[in-house]
């Protein structure tokens, strides 16, 4: 047997190290409760974002907030790993060992890349599980990058504490901190732009316009520089001068990260949003008689409108041309305006299509809106603007009025039975019959039954005959007898719409 002596340090220091840090990698990889900790970090993020198409600015922030529970357990992993070496009495077997402390904790900081790669791996399944649909909007990869980041911080964290505080008990009371520490932060901040909230680790709130400017890398740096603290902490009990000065170089790019976040943002308000919701942004594509235009990133929605839009143009006479374009964001008051939130399944998609189809019908007909702008003296026509992701609504322009009588309260009610497998199930259902303003009343309901039960081609010749009063609050008279529809009477004429 030949034994060889390695001078201390250099390569075979190298080489050991890597060989501690391959080893703690493949211990945490080998661990069931991270992947436990992985697994309902998707279940989570799927759970959140169930109910509504996706879109990307929603999608980073349900994967973020799951990556917070994720980085939970690998803060208690990182400090039982860091820890092990004071455990059942081992503090003497370890100081026999080849390899020193220094060089355990540096093998130990290889939990932090692993935790990167497994929380690229969750993301990814979040991803597939979005499948057949896939996220809308402007795509950011500062957002994407923080589901990343947060789970490495939090194995940071781990590996720090336990070589700090080895006891078994540091690690759930560093856990029950954190948690009350991110509990508390929205608490304290009062708007989004609040530093509370510039603090947190996920932005969470929504984008007001995929194409609206926002300081998402700013805050990226910011975790970043927060992840090298962690780090630096950690280090910080073998090398005191070289780790204080990283640490301190983290602190201050840190602080300017988040100052560049503050002076970044746009004012609150619609407003500051209006530039970014306008014609002048919007993507038009037409199909059938409609013209569809969609914010950037959105146009994969126009297919799901057009399936609340269709059977309305389907049911209208070929001549008539004249119908509402759809936009997304802002635009005339003679035209649709939809919002950046979609139902994707079951019930949630049924109501984002009667919700479509309703408001296409009232701007179709001329009926008032219960939300839009009063134009002043000599003023552009009116604009509609959809409520805005922070919550904006604009006041409504009066008190409701009333349908009754009218021959496009019938036509709408008719229209609107044409959506859907079952158009009398609409019908049957008051909170489907929101145009506007406008009081429906039981006599028009019946009217339009009567209606959905004769052919669709003799209903459609009527609206091509009557198109302006169709359009207009003109009673219905007589022209719906040939349909057994006769005697509806009138509002009064100052509850009347008009």
């Amino acid at each position: 047997m030949t034994a060889t002596l390695v001078r201390p340090g250099g390569a075979a220091t190298r080489v050991a190290t890597r060989s501690l840090a391959f080893k703690e990698a493949r211990l945490l990889l080998g661990m069931s409760t991270l992947w436990i900790g992985a697994v309902l970090a998707v279940a989570l993020c799927t759970a959140w974002g169930w109910t509504t198409e996706p879109r990307w600015d929603v999608f980073t922030a349900n994967s973020g907030m799951a990556s917070l529970v994720l980085a939970g357990f690998l803060v208690l992993i990182g400090h039982l790993a860091a820890s092990r070496d004071h455990r059942h009495g081992a503090t003497e077997s370890a100081r026999t060992l080849p390899s020193p402390a220094r060089r355990r904790t540096v093998g130990l900081l290889a939990l932090v890349p692993t935790a990167g790669l497994v929380a690229v791996l969750v993301v990814g399944v979040e991803l597939v599980l979005l499948l057949p649909s896939w996220p809308a909007g402007a795509f950011d990869p500062w957002l994407m990058a923080v589901a990343v980041v947060s789970p490495m911080i939090g194995a940071a964290v781990g590996v720090a504490v336990g070589r700090w505080l080895p006891s078994t008990a540091a690690g759930p009371l560093t856990l029950f901190g954190l948690a009350a520490v991110l509990a508390i932060l929205p608490v304290l901040g009062s708007s989004a732009d609040a530093l509370a909230w510039l603090l947190f680790p996920v932005v969470v709130d929504e984008n007001v316009a995929p194409t609206m400017p926002r300081p998402t890398g700013a805050h990226l740096v910011y975790l970043v520089a927060l992840l090298l603290v962690v780090i630096a902490g950690a280090l910080l009990r073998h090398w005191r001068i070289l780790a204080s000065a990283v640490l301190a170089v983290a602190l201050v790019v840190a602080v300017v990260a988040v100052e560049r976040q503050q002076d970044e943002r746009l004012p609150a308000g619609p407003e500051a949003a209006q530039p970014y919701l306008d014609e002048s942004v919007q993507h038009c594509e037409q199909r059938n008689r409609v013209t569809y235009c969609a914010l950037h990133g959105y146009g994969r929605w126009v297919p799901l409108w057009e399936k609340a839009v269709d059977p309305v143009v389907s049911a209208l006479p070929v001549g008539v041309t004249d119908v509402p374009i759809v936009r997304q964001g802002a635009g005339p008051a003679t035209s649709v305006v939809v919002d950046q939130h979609w139902g994707r399944h079951g019930s949630w998609a049924r109501t984002s299509r009667t919700d479509l189809t309703t408001q296409y019908v009232r701007v179709l007909l001329g009926m008032p809106d219960q939300l839009a702008g009063r134009p002043g003296p000599g003023s552009l026509p009116e604009r509609n603007r959809a409520v805005l992701p922070g919550g904006s609504l604009e006041l409504s322009t009066g008190p409701r009025c009333s349908g009754a009588g009218q021959l496009r309260t019938v036509i709408a009610l008719w229209l609107l039975g044409q959506s859907g497998e079952d158009g009398r199930a609409l019908l049957n259902d008051p909170k489907n019959l929101h145009f506007g303003r406008v009081d429906v009343g039981e006599a028009e309901i019946e009217a339009a039954k009567r209606l959905l039960d004769v052919p669709r081609d003799r209903v459609t010749a009527l609206v091509a005959d009557n198109w302006g009063a169709v359009r207009s609050a003109a009673p219905v008279g007589d022209l719906l007898a040939p349909f057994g529809v006769t005697n509806l009477p009138a509002a009064d004429q100052e509850a009347a719409c008009p």
